[in-house]
């Protein structure tokens, strides 16, 4: 029986559609150079990624702006469990392009 996570149980819980550790891979050129994990991806439309640290360290946030330009997703949620408590950030696609605009 496959072992499920405590976030993953709430994602099932509350009926939130998820895909987790989705594998991204990083093109250069044309060619595949590598691949990213993400955390998750929520409603095929935010990737969540989660960071177990003490505090928010910038390279985190330059991961997940990494992750939304390879996947082209609007937002990202960047959470931080810390000895204080839960944190947590929004991070905006600052190159989205918006695919299959209906104008009416």
């Amino acid at each position: 029986m496959k072992n499920i996570s405590s976030d993953e149980q709430e994602l099932i819980i509350n009926r939130i559609s998820y895909i987790k550790e989705k594998e991204i891979k990083l093109y250069y050129n044309g060619q595949c150079i590598g691949k990213y994990f993400l955390d998750f991806i929520i409603e095929d439309k935010i990737i969540l990624e989660l960071k177990v640290v003490p505090f928010i360290q910038q390279i985190h946030i330059k991961q997940v702006l990494e992750y939304l330009r390879a996947t082209n997703k609007r937002l990202a949620i960047l959470i931080y469990f810390t000895n204080s408590g839960v944190i947590y950030k929004r991070i905006v696609n600052p190159n989205y392009k918006e695919e299959n605009i209906i104008r009416s």
